[in-house]
């Protein structure tokens, strides 16, 4: 109801209702209560009234959808009511590294020195680092191994390298930018 009213309608009709439920209302005041809820009545009925006019429109003129509204906004509105679940958070996975049979994740934590200090020769020396990366058919996880190394390292991988893994000095890039933030 108190979408139907407006504001001060609501706060007189809320007095109102306090006013009854403790006995202390008025004749005046109880007939000032059921036209307020009266008028809430009627503009709930003309509100349904609209919506089956509009109902109807759409149907008699066979509108689809997306004529009305956005992909976004249906898909919004769908999430709202329930029907599609929430998008959830794209879940990245951290770089992961091999060396000597084990495989180490990259995480917020220095990697191992078994495996740090031969990875990083090998990237500063501007050779190939493929051999160290666990999942080198995943660009994501290959672009975010190489942004981390240069930016520990301050070094650029080569271009040649770059083709190998498949990946753009762009997909790089990007993921520099999420290490930034």
């Amino acid at each position: 109801m108190a979408k139907l009213l407006t504001d001060q309608e609501f706060q007189r009709f809320s007095e109102l209702q306090q006013k009854q439920a403790s006995f202390t209302i008025t004749p005046d005041e109880a007939d000032e209560l059921r036209d307020i809820v009266a008028r809430a009545q009627k503009k709930r009925d003309d509100r349904a009234n609209a919506m089956q006019t509009v109902e109807t429109a759409i149907a008699q003129f066979e509108i689809a959808p997306e004529e009305l509204f956005t992909a976004e906004q249906i898909a919004d509105a769908a999430r709202n009511f329930g029907l599609i679940p929430a998008t959830r958070k794209e879940r990245v996975l951290p770089p992961s590294l091999t060396f000597n049979g084990k495989t180490h994740q990259w995480t917020t934590r220095a990697l191992p020195e078994e495996i740090r200090t031969p990875l990083f020769e090998a990237f500063e020396g501007g050779q190939s680092v493929k051999a160290f990366i666990a999942t080198p058919k995943d660009a994501a996880r290959c672009a975010a191994t190489i942004a981390r190394l240069e930016k520990e390292t301050g070094a650029r991988y080569g271009e040649a390298w770059l083709e190998e893994l498949a990946l753009t000095r762009g997909q790089i890039d990007d993921a520099l930018a999420k290490l930034a933030a």
